[in-house]
């Protein structure tokens, strides 16, 4: 743990040298100083576990021995204890079950990943642009824009968030590529017709 020290000096100060309430001075430079300072920074406790420990005869958790049981898993039926026991919905799981659940997707109340709308449609959004590749923008753009749509009313990434600036980007450069297809039509048509005179 680094020592509290003066702002002016740099000497150690003690621990209960600052007062919040009246001013302290430091000990070798004499700066006046005013803090608070919680006596849990200097002196850690050691926290007691407040687990059931089992008794003589009693039903044991299958990961922690030394644990009482609280319940029995619903999949597996292991007793587990309070630090096992993983809530899924109504369901209660041990860690093996969850992470069995969760690597054949079997539980349906976890979500382990989601599909990110906004950023797929920001892909089908640019990537065309960035390649030149001009006669995909119709469908590219188009699905920009509705990948960016359905995005709005989706849940959002557990870890991004919402991320709104990726759905609005997408639907500007999907409508860009649209408009940028019809003003090619346009030229086209526009450029056989004078031709033609």
């Amino acid at each position: 743990m680094v020592p509290w020290t003066c702002p002016v000096c740099r000497a150690a100060l003690g621990p209960y040298g600052l007062d919040a309430v009246q001013e302290a001075h430091c000990p070798s430079c004499r700066a006046s100083l005013r803090g608070q300072v919680f006596a849990a920074w200097w002196t850690p406790e050691k926290i007691e576990s407040k687990l059931d420990r089992a008794l003589e005869g009693e039903a044991v958790c299958f990961f922690h021995p030394s644990n009482r049981a609280a319940l029995a898993c619903d999949a597996c039926g292991r007793f587990i204890c309070t630090i096992c026991d993983l809530p899924v919905g109504a369901r209660h799981l041990c860690p093996v079950c969850l992470s069995k659940g969760l690597g054949k997707e079997k539980l349906p109340e976890i979500i382990p990943r989601r599909f990110l709308w906004a950023r797929t449609g920001l892909a089908f959004g640019i990537l065309p642009i960035i390649c030149l590749v001009w006669p995909m923008w119709v469908i590219s753009g188009g699905t920009a824009v509705i990948l960016a749509i359905i995005s709005w009313w989706r849940p959002v990434s557990l870890v991004r968030g919402r991320q709104r600036w990726a759905a609005i980007l997408a639907i500007v450069l999907g409508i860009l590529q649209i408009a940028g297809w019809f003003g090619f039509i346009l030229l086209i048509s526009y450029s056989k017709n004078n031709s033609g005179k």
